[in-house]
């Protein structure tokens, strides 16, 4: 079967052809995902920059719902990973199932709380304004659509913990392509301006509901599920529970960390919060093979230390890092060369031009940073230890890079630079810490069958 073969090539293939392989669509999948953000960009920047500083205002906010669906994933994605490492097809299974069950009835009720408390949300952030209006109206239409975001990273961690990296990226391509097509309809030929971005992204991923269904639930397939699986079995959901709320807390921190970050480059000016806004979606494109990768080594991790092989995973964590590592220089090459050519497809004004170029310039240099870090906390999550996971996502934003904003205009004065400045070492430094963190980190197999109920992952350092 090709899943049992899927399972081999990881648990005994040529690494980097493994590393490759198992990338390969989670980076195609990352880049679709990021030529979907930056067709709405493109679309909105045809309007003005209100729209443009609107969309990026808010989208940490997204993120921050997102985030508990992400810890979700994560924790499906480790146990399902492991368990197929240790050949318990079925146990797998199961949860797959009540991944489906808890992530689905979470949703439902983050999409009311979202949908409820966006005006504040937004107001608390400092908006105002045309901004606060455009910000309002997309935040209400995404959070209240968060079951349909849901379904998407139910499937991706699914199928990632099986080692099948292809059908998420199918199903973002066929999402995207929907997407790409109603965002002009809707924005301009019905002129609903951002509310049709919005109702753009709600439409396609609907369609797409349905087709995970048909992927989860008819298919034939090794890990097809039952509707009858559905019936909450709270072992289980208390095992997610047990490895996705520490997943969550590190997603949602960095997702608030976000929102505090926008904050404060809102205070900068809506010239500025739209130079960094389109220069993150230019740097987010240069980093998704390593995102990619990141994403790979998770499942390749979890499958070789369920079948308890160490040496494997160390194998994969180090063979991943010179890829990324060499990936990270050839991105500093681009951005340093070609910054202000690729800022000027999103906007023509010249000062957001300077600026977006001028970001890019500096983050540029620390991409080697942004390279690692995806590795190690892939790493750590494939695993199990994901509070270490959680800790290094934290630890970035709020250890790091905030505090910054309120040290380095002491010696700069409020100006752009001290953005720039602020990513650019933050992010050197959260590595050095991940590559400490990680060779103190005592690898170990988390899953211990049980009669009822799955042992809780152990933290051990040396």
């Amino acid at each position: 079967m090709k899943a049992l073969k899927k399972r081999d090539m990881i648990l005994n293939g040529n690494m980097y052809k493994v590393i490759i392989l198992i990338s390969l669509p989670i980076m195609l999948n990352n880049l679709i995902q990021t030529m979907y953000n930056l067709a709405d960009t493109y679309f909105l920047s045809k309007l003005g920059a209100t729209e443009v500083a609107s969309m990026t205002l808010v989208w940490p906010v997204v993120f921050l719902l997102l985030a508990l669906g992400i810890g979700i994933g994560i924790a499906g994605t480790t146990l399902i990973s492991q368990n197929i490492g240790a050949n318990n097809i079925e146990e797998a299974k199961t949860i797959a199932s009540q991944l489906v069950t808890f992530a689905m009835v979470f949703s439902v009720i983050l999409a009311i709380l979202g949908v409820i408390t966006a005006p504040y949300i937004l107001k608390i952030m400092g908006a105002t304004g045309a901004v606060y209006e455009n910000a309002k109206i997309y935040l209400i239409i995404i959070t209240g659509g968060a079951p349909l975001m849901y379904a998407g990273f139910v499937y991706s961690s699914i199928r990632q913990g099986e080692g099948d990296t292809v059908s998420p990226m199918i199903l973002s391509l066929m999402s995207v392509i929907i997407n790409i097509i109603l965002d002009p309809i809707f924005i301009f030929t019905f002129g609903m301006g951002i509310k049709g971005a919005a109702i753009a992204t709600l439409v396609a991923r609907a369609l797409m509901f349905g087709y995970i269904v048909y992927q989860l639930f008819y298919k034939k397939d090794p890990m097809r599920l039952t509707f009858k699986s559905l019936k909450p079995q709270w072992s289980y959901i208390k095992t997610l529970t047990r490895l996705g709320v520490p997943a969550s807390i590190g997603q949602a921190t960095m997702a608030l960390g976000f929102v505090v970050l926008n904050s404060l480059i809102n205070t900068y000016g809506e010239t500025i919060l739209a130079a960094f806004g389109i220069g993150n979606r230019v740097n987010g494109l240069i980093l998704m093979p390593v995102f990619g990768i990141g994403g790979a080594v998770s499942a390749i991790a979890g499958q070789n230390i369920g079948n308890n092989n160490i040496k494997r995973v160390k194998e994969c964590v180090l063979k991943s890092s010179i890829i990324a590592a060499i990936l990270s220089v050839i991105g500093t090459t681009m951005l340093l060369k070609w910054g202000s050519n690729i800022i000027e497809i999103f906007t023509k004004n010249p000062e957001i031009v300077r600026l977006g170029n001028d970001y890019l310039k500096y983050i540029s240099l620390s991409l080697i940073g942004l390279a690692i870090l995806p590795i190690i906390s892939g790493a750590l999550q494939g695993v199990g230890q994901i509070k270490k996971a959680m800790f290094l996502n934290m630890s970035r934003l709020w250890l790091f890079r905030l505090p910054l904003f309120f040290i380095l205009p002491l010696y700069l004065g409020r100006s752009e630079k001290v953005i720039w400045y602020a990513m650019f070492s933050s992010n050197l430094i959260a590595m050095v810490v991940a590559v400490f963190v990680y060779r103190r980190s005592k690898l170990s197999n988390i899953i211990k069958k049980e009669k009822e109920e799955f042992s809780e992952p152990k933290l051990e350092t040396t």
